[in-house]
């Protein structure tokens, strides 16, 4: 038996445990990257948990064991031959799920079925650490959500829920000249986080009236001539941008939405919701997912791929117009992983970014 690394597993009831696993022997044009830090994925990874702990005996009897997350940070172990661009050494940031070690074929990238977790490997600039080159995959989700609102200067955001990517977005949204920008959440800790980094009105959830204060906080001197009756004059978001798993307040993004205005769905959603179709239809508003489906290379019609809204992310970080140390709550052994996936089970109090030390 050669040598061993271990990986985070999730088993068919939804427990996260910790697996002994023998490394790789790269091949011809492989790489294979010694992981020193992961970042986890609230949205994606818990969806995971949760579907595996909700399924029913029969769902979990089709479960296999499952890998999950998506960055890691680590250094190149072993080069093939045939690869110039990397040496041993280099710090990189690449696709890796929850593990100590992590092999990457960067050819993989011209196959028409290679998956972004194969292939994706960059190297990491000297001025950041490893916990800040660890936000850079939700750092470029986030980016992209922003960059699909199209913002104008002066133009409302209300952003709901203020995990890792909101409040990612709220200072992304506030580099872009919006104004006010309302975060939306239920904790009062991330909340006042949000304030703390570029939200100019607060809104906790239990406080119910969304709607209501959201017109308030956006009402405008101006309307449109022919503009639907029943709304305050100019009220109502330009742009509501949606970064929680939770779908039940669609209705809610609908109702407070300007006219014209713009809804990002960027959290990590499943399953439906009913909503009323006569506001979205008479008041023109837009609905869109953020998913980045075919963003691996740059487009003269949309230049603005993965790897280059990590490279706006590394520089915004490097010049500090962008901060993601306040959002950093636990840093931790592998180890402790089970742990930690109970505490985000239980809800958002207690817990924000979190890594994983290898």
């Amino acid at each position: 038996m050669g040598d061993t690394g271990k990986r985070l597993l999730v088993d068919a009831a939804g427990k996260v445990y910790i697996e002994e696993f023998e490394l790789p022997t790269p091949g011809p044009g492989q790489i294979l990257v010694r992981i020193t830090t992961t970042q986890v994925s609230a949205g994606s990874e818990m969806n995971v948990v949760r579907r595996r702990r909700q399924a029913t005996p029969e769902e979990r009897s089709t479960f296999a064991p499952q890998s999950i997350g998506y960055t890691a940070i680590g250094q190149v172990a072993t080069v093939a031959a045939d690869i110039t661009n990397f040496a041993v050494g280099d710090r990189v940031l690449c696709s890796g799920n929850h593990a100590s070690h992590w092999l990457v074929t960067p050819a993989e990238a011209l196959s028409p079925v290679g998956i972004p977790q194969q292939f994706t490997i960059e190297k990491i600039p000297s001025g950041l650490s490893d916990i800040e080159a660890a936000f850079s995959v939700l750092g470029d989700i986030a980016l992209h959500g922003v960059r699909l609102a199209q913002l104008q200067i002066g133009e409302s955001v209300a952003v709901y829920g203020l995990g890792v990517i909101g409040q990612l977005t709220v200072q992304l949204c506030r580099l872009s000249g919006a104004h006010p920008i309302i975060g939306v959440d239920p904790f009062a800790e991330r909340l006042t986080q949000a304030e703390a980094l570029g939200a100019s009105h607060l809104l906790n959830v239990s406080d119910g009236k969304l709607v209501e204060r959201i017109q308030q906080i956006t009402t405008h001197p101006w309307r449109w001539r022919g503009s639907l009756p029943g709304m305050e004059p100019g009220s109502g978001a330009d742009v509501q941008i949606h970064c929680t798993s939770d779908i039940s307040n669609y209705p809610t993004l609908i109702k407070a939405a300007a006219d014209r205005g713009r809804i990002i769905l960027v959290g990590a959603t499943a399953g439906s919701v009913p909503i009323e179709s006569n506001e979205l239809f008479r008041r023109e508003l837009t609905i869109r997912g953020s998913y980045q489906t075919g963003m691996t290379d740059p487009h003269p019609y949309w230049p603005w791929s993965r790897p280059r809204n990590r490279q706006v992310f590394h520089d915004l970080v490097l010049r500090g117009q962008l901060t993601v140390k306040p959002l950093v709550s636990h840093v931790v052994p592998y180890t402790d992983a089970p742990a930690l996936y109970e505490l985000m089970m239980n809800g958002g109090a207690g817990w924000m970014g979190i890594c994983f030390t290898w």
